[in-house]
């Protein structure tokens, strides 16, 4: 039962409720641009919310069980900076989430105050009165590295299994003359993470609290949330390709992070260093792979024989079809088309089948055919450029 209570506390905390709705803005948003742009949204359900909720508690029990068997701890003062930090930064930036920059500044807060300059300790309010430890020099410094490698590896696995699954473009700018399509990552998960809490004070309010005493200190165990996210869109690639490489390298990103843990447990003064060294390495992937992808010929763009397939919704005739973003169809039921509404038109040609000639965005040409909604031809679930009034 005290477990269950100290896991209820999780939802008293702000930082959670802010990333909540900040979230739902973020799906609102891409509903609304999406309906817009295409006349429909691409994926109607708040799919972003639905991965915070699953994704976000399952990742977090994962992390809580491996942190409690091998007894990870956290100072307050780390918990109190870290999640003033996630709400400044979740308000006031609102297309813009750095998990792992907040990590890495509470943590270098954190160390500074204990490890650069004694004297910062006295100047810290108080908590005697409260029974509360900042509990700054009895959390093992090298815990830090151990928190950036599993975020490294959640971040990982969650890129692995979700990235480019869900592939709702949006329509960005013109390239010569012609608009263009990219392919955004926006969603971010709040790990409700177990950790220990060096001193006794929230037993000592609260009697049902559960505590912890390993080596003869007290640890109280709380749930404290982890934010885990990206930023990041495709121009010219296949998504799901992308992302499965940037998972490949955040598991040695995680794997790095492992062994600086094991270096730092004999010299732990270098703990700033390696985390500074993980921060850029982490920078210099993604921006690698901004660039790789800005290097490539490929745009997904208009096209004038035919017409470029962006996405397709789900749950539709067209999931039958063997479609692709990036795929041109250049005839519908032995039509040749050039826009949107050439296309529906030549699906009205036969109101209850489908009979495409498409090229793939590799130069192939294939046929591929389905049933279609009878009289519903815009029910169909390809996702296009929409044609431009006037």
């Amino acid at each position: 039962m005290r477990i269950f209570i100290a896991c209820g506390s999780y939802l008293l905390q702000l930082m959670v409720w802010v990333a909540v709705l900040r979230l739902w803005v973020t799906s609102r948003s891409r509903i609304k641009h999406e309906r817009q742009n295409f006349g429909s949204a691409v994926y109607s359900d708040h799919f972003e919310l639905r991965h915070f909720l699953t994704q976000g508690v399952v990742l977090g029990l994962a992390l809580s069980v491996v942190n409690m068997v091998v007894g990870f701890s956290l100072p307050l003062l780390w918990i109190v900076i870290y999640e003033i930090l996630a709400v400044i930064t979740l308000v006031i930036l609102p297309t813009t989430v750095l998990p792992l920059t907040l990590l890495v500044v509470s943590t270098l807060a954190t160390i500074s105050v204990s490890v650069f300059g004694g004297t910062y300790i006295s100047d810290l309010p108080s908590l005697a009165p409260t029974g509360l430890r900042w509990g700054i020099n009895a959390v093992p410094v090298q815990n830090y590295l151990w928190l950036v490698a599993f975020f490294f590896l959640v971040l990982g696995h969650w890129l692995s299994h979700y990235g480019g699954r869900f592939t709702a473009p949006r329509i960005y700018a013109k390239q010569r003359g012609k608009r263009i399509a990219g392919y955004p990552w926006r969603e971010f998960l709040v790990l409700p993470m177990v950790t220990l809490v060096p001193g006794d004070w929230f037993a000592s309010h609260w009697a049902f609290w559960p505590l912890l005493t390993i080596h003869g200190q007290t640890f109280a165990v709380l749930v404290v949330p982890l934010l885990v996210g990206l930023r990041f869109t495709v121009f010219r690639q296949v998504p799901r390709q992308v992302y499965q490489g940037l998972a490949k390298k955040l598991v040695w990103l995680a794997v790095l992070a492992l062994l600086f843990f094991a270096w730092a447990i004999y010299r732990p003064q270098d703990v700033p260093v390696t985390l500074v060294i993980l921060l850029v390495g982490y920078a210099i992937i993604l921006w690698r792979a901004k660039r790789y992808d800005a290097q490539q010929q490929f745009w997904y763009s208009q096209v004038d024989d035919g017409v470029r397939v962006l996405a397709i919704r789900p749950r539709t005739p067209a999931v039958k079809l063997d479609l692709t973003a990036g795929d041109i169809i250049l005839e519908c039921n032995h039509q040749p088309i050039d826009s949107e509404t050439s296309f529906y038109e030549a699906l009205l040609i036969n109101p209850t089948y489908c009979h495409l000639k498409v090229r793939n965005r590799d130069g192939e040409l294939k046929v591929t055919e389905t049933a279609i909604y009878s009289g519903a031809p815009h029910e169909i679930g390809i996702v296009l450029f929409r044609d431009q009034e006037g």
